[in-house]
């Protein structure tokens, strides 16, 4: 058995918990309250994917506005 590429922090249960939350939320909201440690988690789960994406060299990361 291969070794996975990446291992996330984020549960499977965070992951839909946040969609959830987004859901419920209305379209003209600024502003989505949601779990402090889901939130952390993904943000972890996105700089590990970045860096394994710009190791590959795969990835364009736009600076913002």
């Amino acid at each position: 058995m291969s070794r996975p590429l990446l291992s996330l922090y984020t549960t499977m249960r965070e992951f839909e918990g946040l969609h959830e939350r987004h859901d419920r939320t209305r379209s003209t909201s600024r502003t989505v309250t949601v779990d402090r440690e889901a939130l952390i988690h993904l943000l972890m789960d996105h700089s590990r994917m970045v860096e394994a994406l710009r190791r590959t060299g795969q990835v364009q990361i736009r600076d913002g506005d």
